[in-house]
């Protein structure tokens, strides 16, 4: 761990632009408390508030694909509706599951609004047909509801055929019946909606494609998210001048490297500041030369640390802590082992131990392995 002097001398650093760390250190939506104030409208969010609209104030219904390479906004834009739209039910299911009856799984208990990782304590239906019912009956309940499934691919091509067809079945099946003033958003990369498309047939829907982003765009971008982690430190820096890290020809150079992708953007974003900021603490000046080599040895960075800012810490619930505890012990990362090992190891009979594993496997914090054995995530 670093000493406090350490902290003092990083935070030094970036204070030259009223930033007491690197505003780029979380790259992914899903680290972030909140994604509404960093949000930059684009033509997607026009079409997919078109179509909001349709279902909200039109009460029609609608199946909606946005399609798009890793960290192009696919995540950010479900959470962002998430955010906007408080008035209204919205269901937000990340399936990172291979498991078509594992993912219906996850959908249900999620829209039944279940308390999570309540394993042997309640029961909850588990064949395909009762998930199926509990999931259009509580989406149709109300006067509107949004469903969103994001990372599909996890399921259409990393699981198998048959699971992709079978998924793609349920789909069918929900929204014929879907009643007026629904809509079901799917977040996927492009290979995985050319799958679902066509097992999909003749199904309605439309199809929103993430596209790269502009200079203009990566500008305000950039801009945002620094005048949002500067507002947090002190709002009287909101009126200032300050001098900003990227000049717009910078910022041009960058989303060129970054190919116009947002998430690689903040990587490049995040590698840069850091190399600027070490640079100038160092040198106390820049030239034009040297910005160069920097942007193109942050261009080749895969991975800069975050500069002294804690882990995010992870989340267990209290009821299954002892359970992953003795798991983590038994079976340390990058060791698998069988469901009877684990009934060993937990002290608990197989029946119990295999419902355990599958609500464990389903929240995330184990994993299939080959051989149909688990491994824990680390």
């Amino acid at each position: 761990m670093p000493d406090e002097s350490d902290v003092r001398v990083v935070e030094a650093g970036y204070m030259r632009w009223m930033l007491r760390a690197n505003p780029f250190a979380y790259l992914s939506s899903e680290s972030l408390e909140e994604v509404r104030t960093l949000h930059v409208d684009t033509d997607v969010d026009e079409r997919l508030a078109q179509l909001l609209d349709e279902v909200i104030k039109g009460k029609e219904k609608h199946l909606v694909f946005l399609v798009g390479e890793f960290g192009t906004g696919k995540t950010h834009r479900l959470r962002l509706i998430s955010e906007i739209l408080l008035d209204v039910p919205t269901f937000y299911v990340k399936i990172d599951v291979d498991d078509y009856e594992a993912s219906l799984y996850r959908i249900a208990t999620t829209v039944k609004k279940m308390p999570p990782l309540k394993p042997l304590r309640r029961k909850f239906p588990r064949d395909p047909d009762s998930l199926f019912s509990i999931i259009k009956e509580e989406l149709n309940r109300y006067d509107v509801a949004i469903l969103m499934l994001d990372e599909v691919e996890n399921i259409v091509i990393s699981g198998t055929r048959k699971d992709a067809e079978l998924f793609s079945e349920f789909i069918k099946r929900l929204y014929r019946g879907m009643e007026p003033g629904r809509m079901l958003i799917i977040a996927c990369i492009p290979p995985a909606y050319d799958i679902m498309k066509r097992l999909l047939g003749k199904i309605p829907h439309d199809k929103i494609e993430m596209r790269t982003i502009s200079p203009e765009e990566a500008s305000k971008i950039l801009k945002k998210r620094i005048q949002h982690y500067r507002d947090i430190l002190n709002e009287e820096a909101r009126g200032l001048n300050l001098g900003e890290p990227f000049t717009e020809d910078l910022v041009r150079k960058m989303n060129e490297l970054a190919g116009g992708n947002p998430r690689r953007l903040m990587k490049l974003a995040r590698n840069l500041l850091a190399m600027l900021t070490r640079e100038l603490k160092e040198s106390g000046k820049l030239s034009q030369d040297k910005i160069l080599i920097l942007i193109s040895e942050a261009s080749e960075e895969k991975e800069i640390p975050r500069e002294k800012e804690e882990e995010e810490e992870e989340v267990i619930p209290e009821d299954i802590r002892p359970e992953i505890a003795i798991l983590r012990k038994k079976f340390p990362p990058g060791t698998t082992f069988s469901l009877i090992e684990a009934s060993k190891a937990l002290e608990m009979k197989l029946t119990q131990t295999r419902e355990l594993l599958q609500e464990l496997m389903e929240e995330g914090f184990i994993e299939k392995a080959p051989g149909g054995r688990f491994l824990l995530r680390s």
